[in-house]
């Protein structure tokens, strides 16, 4: 495949292969294993996504950071691997565009590894980077097959923040949510602030959110197709626990994970195609504010 000028396919020192962009609008990194975006930084912009400094990007592992995507399933299931298939799955890259100050990635997971994968399910899968002054990545699931088949999956966002004690998400106050931690379902009452391990499911909750931390530049993550969202920060002893992560890495990152999870999984009958986007745009916090007022 022919790419376009300042995208290039590039190995680490592991031998592990990523998509590098270096184009006027903005800066990026992908790997081919997994359909893993590791970098995003808009020009004049800080990164859009937290990657750890103590991730090796070893061939054949997840990675600890970036958007990791979480597919056909969830969290676990049986003895199958945490959080399914495609995140170190190797997909073919398929079409890569620079037009203007977009840059778009097209990734397929082929049918081979779809079928040694998930030996009796008939899916085709494929997802979409636009990254230009934001970042949008769409996942693209459809159904190939004669019966119904279940899904439930999420854009597992790793984004930064300056200090978790002091950042504020709005936009999900009153909102139901399931507590991962103590296993009751519980109501927000005001803006979500950060005060110990946090590990929730919000429901019926398609609208966007707003990340603050105390800095002039907040995060904005919008939704499509879905009306689930994880928020996950492991906190101080979980942090201990983790691999490729720093101890006091906590203080620095929050997931907030576009999501068809728990009662908002999917069943796509045959032909059904389901499209999860999320999209995550940094603005002036101090104009958000006083748009909000």
């Amino acid at each position: 495949m022919l790419l376009p000028e300042g995208i290039c396919l590039i190995r680490n020192q592991h031998g592990r292969a990523f998509l590098q962009i270096e184009h006027p609008a903005v800066s990026a990194r992908i790997a081919l294993e997994g359909a893993h975006i590791t970098h995003c930084q808009p020009a004049g912009q800080g990164p859009l996504l937290w990657m750890s400094p103590d991730e090796p990007e070893l061939p054949g592992k997840a990675l600890r950071g970036g958007i990791p995507i979480c597919w056909p399933w969830f969290g676990s299931k049986d003895t199958r691997p945490v959080h399914g298939i495609a995140r170190t799955s190797l997909w073919e890259l398929t079409a890569v565009t620079s037009e203007g100050a977009q840059v778009s990635v097209f990734m397929s997971l082929t049918a081979l590894v779809l079928e040694q994968a998930l030996p009796g399910e008939k899916w085709q899968l494929d997802v979409e980077f636009v990254m230009g002054t934001d970042l949008l990545v769409t996942l693209i699931t459809r159904n190939i097959g004669t019966r119904p088949q279940a899904l439930s999956q999420a854009l597992h966002s790793y984004l930064p923040v300056s200090n978790i004690d002091e950042t504020v998400i709005k936009g999900l106050e009153n909102c139901s949510y399931f507590d991962q931690l103590t296993g009751r379902q519980q109501r927000q009452h005001g803006p979500l602030r950060f005060t110990m391990e946090t590990d929730r499911i919000y429901f019926n909750h398609p609208g966007k959110v707003s990340l603050l931390d105390g800095t002039e530049a907040a995060l904005i993550l919008r939704r499509e197709g879905s009306e689930s969202l994880v928020v996950w920060n492991p906190w101080i002893e979980k942090s201990r626990t983790l691999g490729h992560f720093p101890a006091d890495g906590y203080q620095t990152m929050l997931c907030l994970e576009s999501a068809n999870a728990g009662p908002d999984a999917r069943v796509l009958d045959p032909g059904e195609t389901h499209r999860l986007s999320s999209r995550i745009t940094r603005v002036n916090s101090l104009k958000l504010n006083s748009a909000e007022a």
